[in-house]
């Protein structure tokens, strides 16, 4: 269930108080264990587990591409526990993962991902950025019902939405349209990843990680987000709605025609 009733009080400038059933979206948490080990605690808004549990792994490095799950499934007394095994060592210490924005401080040199290669000659035209955003709003069916969930989708080449998934935490949700790709074994090195929510510098971190070339929001980014961004090689795009946007860093996979 991704959703629940819940009857609340309704008060209202002009009119008086009254009863109203609304629905809430559910937030739970999963447990994620690597290896036979505990590795994360998620909060996120059930559904779609195994896309998160191997996007996450992907976007927080404990693999390095999708080759390296073996296995991954739900636990078969626990709907709220997914094992995955993967080739490598699992994490030292588990990890509780909320729904609101972590720390880039507690990001090391050593955490940080490699590069994107600069050299890509993939580029998307203004025309193709202005069409995803009414494919991102017309998608969210969970906001329409609820809200208080974040979006994330992977748009193609051609601009085209591939995968939109909603969450109650923002990472969740990249995570799920990272490991629907990682699943479906769809390359990412072509493709846009477009979220509701900043984009902070974890979000930054996990995009790269996952190798996609270009993060779009509707929001603002954080001065930690555009300066990894751009020492990432990652094109940043932020305020992506209405009739403008803006190019943050590394322009040249954006052009006018």
């Amino acid at each position: 269930m991704r959703s629940e009733p819940h009857l609340v009080e309704v008060f209202g400038a002009k009119e008086q108080p009254g009863q109203q059933e609304v629905q809430v979206p559910v937030e739970q948490p999963l447990l994620l264990r690597v290896n036979g080990g505990l590795a994360a605690t998620i909060m996120r808004q059930p559904g779609d587990d195994i896309e998160l549990a191997v996007g996450y792994c992907l976007t927080e490095g404990l693999i390095a591409d999708p080759g390296a799950v073996l296995t991954v499934r739900h636990c078969e007394t626990d709907d709220n526990t997914v094992d995955v095994l993967i080739q490598g060592e699992p994490p030292e210490h588990p990890r509780l993962v909320g729904t609101s924005c972590m720390d880039g401080a507690e990001l090391s040199e050593a955490q940080l991902p490699e590069p994107l290669q600069l050299g890509r000659e993939t580029a998307w035209s203004v025309a193709d950025m202005f069409a995803m955003p009414p494919q991102f709003r017309d998608h969210q069916q969970q906001h329409r019902l609820s809200g208080g969930v974040h979006a994330a989708a992977l748009f193609d080449q051609e601009a085209n939405l591939v995968v939109l998934r909603e969450d109650v935490g923002r990472y969740s949700a990249a995570d799920k349209v990272v490991g629907y790709c990682a699943l479906g074994k769809l390359p990412m090195a072509d493709m846009v990843l477009m979220v509701s929510g900043r984009a902070s510098s974890m979000m930054v971190v996990k995009t790269v990680r996952a190798g996609i070339p270009v993060l779009a929001t509707m929001s603002n980014t954080s001065s930690l987000g555009l300066e990894l961004a751009d020492r990432l090689g990652l094109t940043l795009v932020t305020y992506l709605r209405g009739k403008k946007f803006r190019v943050c860093t590394h322009p040249f996979r954006i052009c006018q025609r």
